[in-house]
């Protein structure tokens, strides 16, 4: 028997066409070839389930896992490969035949489909790799915790619009996007279990005759479930690619804005933060230029993420539910991870290296009328005022003052009076409390409610992540401790087989 007539030349013939081998083989191939570990994974634990099931014989067992041993030992670019004969499992098969003759090698097929096994493989890849996001974004929360606590009092403006709006603390800023963050690694947890289901068994898409253990595989490759319909576990129905992009892309964007932020305020516009050397580049004919070139790497990546999840609903979305299109076009799973750890790697360092300009944030907040809505919430009280009117009085201030070019801390109890009567409204308040409500720093210690920027509430925030990080870091640890034990019981299972105790 030929390798050839094993497979394709049954129903083919010996032809194939070249441009279809270049095009359509060889891209799908390097794809598949980047997932090797894994389908030896899957491999192993089919493998050892059959001969457990009885339906291979233990020297079938035994050639293939030896062989399968041997593949897992191999480095980077060692297995060879060749397009003419196809796709990653005939790779594999060829691999085996040399050694222990295609009749035993091609048994380890049994009971399944290119389409389980290759959707099986891309489960294990991507269940680690979304472990790797995750451990990723809990350094960064970790470095935006430190920020936060270490600049709780730090005075600057905070910003509507991007003009000035009210004082805020540079510790409130950062705590802002720490609680997205921690949205994110819900919806990591949450798509991490639903990617962490066993597909083998589904086999072509009705299921298998032979008697496949789904369960035993799921157990061998630490998998918290099945997919259970048989469809539903092959590549035809794949809606976590999609659900895997979509949270994919709201983390990217989500550590974007705040690379954004960063990116503005090194400007010598606003000369609020100081980007390391080392996170910079210049010109190649302006000597003078310090590009803060990490940060715009962000930036470009968070763009690029915007068309991550259209990309794959496009892919999704044929004209049945059983075409194969996110099969055959080029799987943008690994870019995708690849790109989102970068992003979130690059802003932790930015975080950690910048200098942040606090004296000129404090200059800024102190300037500028951000405490206008105080001075407006005092003459509600003072006088008895509507907040409508006060806001009318504090604006005509702010005008009248802006036009004759006086400070926030220059205006008396009688400008703020003048301008209530200029809007038709009678007003009282005293000097003390015009300077109190326009200090900035009184301001914040003044502000009562959860999430307030109070350097008081932003340091409770703070305290409540550190236990919100604890309990993700424990679930992380837990799932890797989980996966460890599942492939330490595969090796142990090839082991006992290989040594001739196998259990059947």
């Amino acid at each position: 028997m030929t390798e050839g007539s094993a497979f394709t030349t049954g129903r083919l013939g010996n032809s194939r066409n070249a441009v279809n081998v270049k095009y359509a083989v060889e891209p799908k191939l390097r794809t598949e070839m980047a997932l090797l570990d894994a389908y030896t994974q899957v491999d192993m634990a089919h493998t050892v389930m059959l001969s457990e099931q009885g339906v291979l014989a233990d020297d079938q067992t035994r050639g293939i896992l030896r062989g399968l041993r041997e593949i897992a030992g191999l480095d980077d670019g060692e297995l060879p490969v060749d397009p003419e004969r196809g796709s990653v499992l005939l790779q594999v098969e060829h691999f085996l035949a040399e050694r222990i003759g295609h009749d035993m090698a091609g048994r380890m097929h049994t009971g399944r489909s290119r389409n389980d096994h290759q959707e099986a493989a891309n489960r294990l890849l991507v269940r680690d790799r979304l472990l790797d996001v995750a451990d990723a974004t809990l350094r960064l929360q970790d470095t935006v915790l430190d920020l936060a606590l270490e600049h709780a009092d730090a005075l600057m403006p905070g910003y509507t619009h991007l003009q000035h709006a009210q004082p805020t603390t540079l510790g409130h800023y950062i705590m802002r996007h720490y609680y997205p963050f921690e949205r994110d690694q819900q919806r990591l947890q949450g798509a991490f279990k639903r990617t962490n289901l066993n597909a083998l068994g589904g086999a072509a898409c009705v299921g298998t005759t032979w008697p496949v253990d789904r369960r035993r595989t799921a157990e061998l490759l630490g998998h918290g479930g099945l997919v259970v319909h048989a469809t539903d576990a092959g590549v035809f129905a794949r809606d976590y690619p999609a659900e895997n992009a979509a949270m994919l892309s709201i983390l990217v964007n989500d550590v974007g804005r705040l690379a954004g932020d960063l990116y503005v305020w090194s400007t010598w516009e606003f000369g609020m933060v100081e980007v390391e050397d080392g996170m910079a580049n210049t010109s190649s004919i302006m000597p003078q230029k310090k590009n803060p070139e990490a940060l715009e790497r962000v930036r470009g990546l968070s763009g690029i993420a915007v068309g991550w999840l259209p990309a794959v609903l496009g892919a999704l979305r044929s004209a049945t539910s059983s075409d194969l299109e996110l099969a055959f076009g080029p799987d943008p799973t690994q870019d995708m991870i690849d790109s989102t750890i970068a992003v979130v790697e690059l802003t932790r360092e930015s975080l950690e290296t910048t200098t942040f300009n606090t004296d000129v944030m404090r200059d800024r907040a102190e300037v500028n009328w951000t405490t206008a809505t105080n001075l407006a919430d005092e003459l509600v009280r003072s006088s008895g005022l509507s907040f409508r009117a006060a806001h009318q009085v504090v604006g005509r201030l702010v005008r009248n003052a802006v036009s004759e070019g006086i400070a926030p801390d220059d205006v008396t109890s009688k400008m703020v009076v003048s301008a209530a009567d200029e809007v038709g409204i009678v007003a009282d308040i005293s000097q003390e409390n015009v300077d109190n409500s326009l200090d900035p720093t009184a301001f914040l210690q003044s502000l009562t409610t959860v999430g307030s920027a109070n350097p008081t509430e932003v340091r409770r925030m703070v305290a409540e992540g550190h236990d919100l990080q604890a309990t993700h870091r424990g679930w992380l640890d837990e799932t890797v401790a989980r996966l460890a034990t599942a492939r330490q019981e595969l090796t142990a299972a090839v082991d006992r087989h290989l040594s001739g105790i196998g259990e059947k």
